[in-house]
């Protein structure tokens, strides 16, 4: 036979008071605030309940009120422990609702001087913690219940005075008052408390995760941009030396200027600079997820000032370039940013277009603008029209460009979308808040 090892007890529960223990059991860190609350409102209850039974038979104030205050106590230490033990605190909270606020606490206000006593504190208690447990449009409406229930028996207690038990005192009617205020008064304040010191709690672990989330970005950050500024000098130095190349072929005749050759030199060198842009695109990616600085900008002066420096290349293309840019366009937004995402449509525009015409047009709709960027080209197939904001997604690009203007225009609160049709050319739209007084990085 295995005897059994010797198992050394754990000192640090022993040592716990019984009490403590108890108490951790019910207020513990993982518990859900609501959870705690409906905690300190069964024991707050079952406490105050039996206080005032033994006050009620020690007085001679009725067994009607000894029995109320009897069932008040062993219903609030019955769903303290059920809870507790089921977890299934829904259904205690419905209960609590149903059987205490909307059934004992009624027969109480009748037995306890109705609006001459102690329980509108109790009411408006009821209702604060209602709101407290549950949820939403239940907690609305059945707070709302309350209140109409609760008015419907001041009217009661008013138009039938019969029905009231009143104090045979004034002093009866004071302490019953006092006693009252202080109870609801104390239960509210810890619950508060309880509600402030788990937030307080909370916000600080979530400013400690987001000081490492930071620190974690700015590290990757780091990374891609140190990565890509390495992977673009040997990117250069092989376009470069890859072009003379094709000019050593080129001078030597033709006896040695092999076509073969210089069709391998020249998809060597598209897929040079395909790769260069990929990486441009990546480093632009990855530094958006930082804070970027945004002002009030001149959206107009942005747009005409980014077509332009592309005019000479779609020029010489054979492409025709129009513009229809409306006067006062103001946003709120990082010009390298947005400049970025016009320069990415009217690239992918040239890229697509053979001796056609590209449209650029912006105008302000209500409180947004409006850009359109329309050429004549060859349009997208069907089959990768819905994808094609996608990371990846490309007729032959880096598939970076238009994921990256769909993730700048998102990030600025717009819209974009796009409509093609293969042979009759492409429409990008998107769409920019209008500048409304926001304020953040450095204000013109």
């Amino acid at each position: 036979m295995v005897k059994p090892k010797n198992v050394i007890p754990d000192k640090s529960i022993k040592s716990t008071p019984l009490p403590r223990r108890f108490l951790d059991s019910f207020f513990a860190a993982h518990l859900e605030f609501r959870v705690r609350l409906f905690h300190v409102l069964a024991m707050g209850g079952t406490l105050i309940s039996f206080a005032m039974c033994i006050l009620s038979t020690v007085n001679f104030t009725g067994i009607t009120q000894v029995l109320i205050n009897a069932v008040s106590t062993v219903l609030a230490f019955s769903l303290l422990m059920y809870s507790r033990r089921s977890g299934r605190y829904q259904i205690c909270y419905m209960i609590t609702i149903i059987a205490i606020f909307l059934g004992l606490f009624p027969m109480l206000f009748f037995s306890s001087g109705g609006y001459h006593g102690g329980m509108l504190a109790f009411f408006i208690f009821s209702v604060v913690f209602t709101i407290f447990m549950l949820e939403g449009k239940k907690a609305i409406i059945i707070s709302a219940v309350e209140v109409l229930f609760y008015i419907a028996l001041f009217l009661a207690a008013y138009h039938r005075p019969e029905w009231v038990n009143h104090f045979e005192s004034e002093q009866g009617a004071l302490i019953d008052i006092i006693i009252s205020y202080a109870t609801v008064s104390v239960v509210l304040g810890v619950c508060l408390y309880i509600h402030f010191r788990l937030y307080n709690a909370q916000q600080r672990q979530l400013d400690e995760q987001n000081a490492i989330l930071a620190q974690a970005n700015r590290m990757k950050t780091e990374f891609l941009s140190n990565a890509s500024h390495e992977m673009r000098t040997p990117l250069t130095v092989t376009s470069v030396n890859v072009q003379v190349v094709m000019m050593m072929l080129e001078d030597m005749g033709e006896n040695l200027n092999d076509p073969e050759a210089r069709e391998l030199l020249e998809n060597a060198q598209s897929e040079i600079m395909r790769l260069s842009r990929m990486v441009g695109g990546m480093l632009t990616l990855a530094s958006m997820s930082e804070d970027t600085d945004r002002v009030k900008l001149d959206y107009t002066a942005l747009l005409r000032s980014s077509v332009e420096m592309l005019r000479l290349t779609l020029n010489e293309q054979g492409i025709a370039l129009e513009t229809n840019i409306e006067d006062g366009l103001i946003v709120f937004g990082n010009a390298d940013l947005l400049a970025q995402v016009l320069a990415n449509l009217l690239q992918n525009a040239r890229a697509h277009t053979k001796n056609g015409a590209v449209t650029v047009n912006a105008e302000k709709h209500s409180a947004e603008i409006t850009v359109t960027v329309r050429d004549t080209g060859s349009g997208i197939p069907r089959e990768i029209l819905h994808s094609v904001f996608e990371r990846g997604v490309s007729t032959g690009g880096t598939g970076f460009g238009l994921f990256l203007c769909k993730t700048v225009v998102e990030s600025h609160g717009g819209r974009i979308w796009i409509e093609s049709e293969p042979g009759n050319g492409t429409a990008v739209f998107f769409t920019l808040p209008v500048y409304e007084g926001q304020i953040g990085g450095n204000q013109e």
